[in-house]
């Protein structure tokens, strides 16, 4: 309880008499001093983690990253944009472009509103950098009801759920020798499963984010199974329930 909140020994003794435990407040204050804590820690507010923890089930991020791809005309920068969800880590390509032109942009925005309206919590707050290539998503999300929350230049920790993915996309990019934007999307699709259906996360305590039905049983290793895909980059073990 001191660890976590800002309380005072005599805050914590309320709290424990809630618990069935009938301890004095002096009692409290000796064992906090005897383990190192203050048993008087001044009071502050919250820090960003938790306050981005308070508000993540309706907050989404979106950003950028570039990649070469080979085409016919030769090497070609796509840009892609994407969507996290910060509450489940749930990732949404939104699309790839040579040029994100502010016709595209506003046709994504448009997207996203569809794909956010079957959820049963409508999203509050889109946070984005401030790059002038996403000012047509304020057009289209600001009528919705979405306010975009522009980062500080040069602060990509303030994005940092956003920045996290493009760092793990980029350990199976680095790898691949993308052919076309036929190859490319694949690429994208063959990440974005994985990612939200397959993948424990560690910041959701090791859960997958969407579809984790955990066995109820420990896996035989004769059932244990290997999904590999873009040739072992991306691998996905489960138990195979014909093989018990």
């Amino acid at each position: 309880m001191a660890r976590e909140n800002a309380w005072g020994y005599v805050r914590i003794a309320g709290e424990l008499r809630k618990l069935g435990h009938a301890v004095s407040p002096s009692y409290v204050r000796d064992l906090l001093k005897k383990h190192g804590l203050s048993p008087s820690p001044p009071r502050k507010g919250r820090s960003w983690k938790q306050f981005i923890q308070a508000h993540w089930e309706v907050t989404w991020a979106a950003d950028f990253f570039t990649e070469e791809v080979w085409t016919c005309a030769g090497l070609v920068s796509y840009y892609t944009l994407f969507f996290i969800h910060l509450g489940t880590r749930r990732v949404q390509f939104a699309g790839c472009t040579p040029q994100p032109e502010a016709r595209w942009m506003q046709q994504q925005a448009r997207n996203f509103s569809l794909l956010v309206a079957a959820n049963l919590r409508q999203p509050s707050s889109l946070i984005q950098d401030c790059d002038g290539a996403f000012f047509p998503l304020d057009q289209v999300l600001r009528p919705a009801g979405i306010k975009t929350i522009k980062t500080p230049v040069q602060s990509p920790m303030c994005n940092a759920y956003a920045e996290r993915f493009v760092r793990e996309t980029r350990e199976t990019l680095d790898q691949l020798i993308l052919l076309g934007e036929a190859h490319w999307r694949h690429v994208l699709q063959k990440i974005e499963h994985p990612h939200n259906r397959q993948r424990p996360h560690q910041g959701l305590d090791n859960v997958i984010p969407l579809d984790s039905d955990y066995p109820h049983q420990p896996a035989l290793s004769e059932t244990v199974r290997c999904d590999a895909a873009l040739g072992g980059l991306l691998n996905h073990y489960y138990a195979d329930k014909a093989a018990a």
